[in-house]
């Protein structure tokens, strides 16, 4: 209530780009408005939200510290909500989680002595599997591998995305499968130039009918086996065959992600695994293609991993954050989370399971394309958990030719 008695409400809201998409391949503010990082449904501040909200004053969550004071005179009571979220305005001291309260009583019962975080032992431990999680991850993976090929054997135009993650679902329940890993990922033609981490901004986030044409992005070889997740990807052409284009940019994510697995064993370091797929993206000059100045925001590919941060600046590893910091690089460690890590300070080590993923999206030809599989690093190798998934050009055309006969 203000001081001329008026009821006043105020709802503070992130800036349309603050939040913006993951995964920028460089740290330029730009990226956050390229066609593949753009919000899909958010209220910002301004008009549009005061009318979707009936809420007249809208301010930026940068203005809440300053702003609130106004807004609630000091005679006002303050009523806040007990469930405490784990996000702070600017401003503002980040509130406490379980974990970090939970942590203070107990210092507090046992005299205020010094308390070590345990967590990064932890998470050490958990990337290294034994015996058992690698039994797990195993079945999980193949479960889903085989689940692709159900998939190729029924997928056409005109059905929808959501369709093509029930067939999966059903395959892997048949299989022994409890559930998904992850939320369903399957997008298809222009619904695929959207990173994951942004759709779910939508209720109906995996809802589009396949055209004749289109590339199918299915992120979604997610099948769960005794709590150890999977997380495998394919695209595959809705018509049974792949474009020319289609083909070309295709066969070149499949050699980056091939070049990334003859990298795999003992004792590599991530990031060189990495840089063998940007140095297939590099020699097919993909790197002028993320160059932002040159292509312009609404025609800048998404190149990941990227060429010129890897191979071109010689970079290492960055501190990668799903909320848009950092460079997008290959994959992470899976294990009882879908990402358990991205921890590549030290060299893999055998029994370690890791995901090795190159992507790429092209705006303005609606190409967006991954191939993603769970490799398990050995001694002298590696071994591909997940290698069931057709994904060769000629193999996932003749099963789906074959399928197109027997109907």
């Amino acid at each position: 209530q203000g001081q001329d008695g008026k009821q006043r409400e105020g709802l503070f809201l992130p800036e349309e780009f603050q939040f913006a998409g993951a995964q920028n391949p460089h740290d330029d503010p730009r990226f956050r408005r390229a066609p593949w990082n753009l919000p899909i449904l958010r209220l910002s501040p301004g008009t549009k939200a005061s009318e979707l909200t009936g809420i007249a004053e809208t301010y930026p969550l940068s203005d809440f510290a300053g702003v609130l004071p106004r807004l609630a005179p000091p005679d006002l009571p303050l009523y806040v909500s007990r469930e405490s979220p784990l996000y702070a305005p600017p401003g503002l001291p980040p509130p406490l989680s379980l974990h970090e309260q939970t942590n203070q009583s107990i210092t507090s019962l046992l005299g205020n002595r010094t308390a070590l975080d345990v967590t990064p032992l932890v998470d050490r431990m958990r990337l290294v599997k034994d015996r058992f999680e690698i039994d797990a991850l195993r079945r999980g993976a193949g479960i889903s591998a085989r689940s692709f090929v159900d998939v190729l054997t029924t997928l056409k135009p005109g059905m929808n995305d959501l369709e093509v993650a029930g067939l999966m679902e059903y395959a892997w329940k048949k299989a022994g499968s409890p559930r998904a890993s992850t939320g369903p990922i399957v997008s298809s033609g222009p619904a695929a130039i959207s990173l994951f981490t942004l759709k779910a901004e939508k209720y109906r986030s995996t809802d589009h009918v396949i055209g004749k044409d289109d590339l199918v992005f299915i992120d979604y070889g997610a099948a769960e086996w005794d709590m150890y997740a999977s997380d495998v990807c394919r695209t595959y052409p809705a018509s049974g065959h792949f474009g020319a284009e289609q083909r070309k940019y295709y066969e070149i994510v499949l050699d980056a992600q091939e070049a990334a697995i003859a990298h795999v064993r003992a004792g590599a370091m991530m990031v060189d695994v990495i840089r063998a797929a940007a140095e297939v993206y590099r020699r097919h000059g993909f790197a002028a293609y993320e160059d932002i100045d040159r292509m312009g925001i609404e025609k800048v590919w998404g190149v990941m991993p990227s060429p010129t941060h890897y191979i071109l600046q010689e970079k290492g590893p960055t501190t990668y954050s799903a909320t848009g910091t950092g460079v997008r690089d290959l994959g992470h460690h899976i294990g009882l989370l879908p990402t358990d890590s991205r921890d590549y300070r030290e060299p893999l080590r055998a029994g370690m399971v890791v995901t090795i993923e190159p992507k790429l999206y092209i705006p303005d030809r609606n190409i967006a394309i991954m191939i993603e599989d769970m490799v398990l690093v050995r001694e002298g190798g590696s071994e591909n958990l997940s290698a069931e998934a057709p994904k060769t050009v000629k193999d996932i055309e003749r099963l789906m030719a074959a399928k197109r006969i027997s109907r």
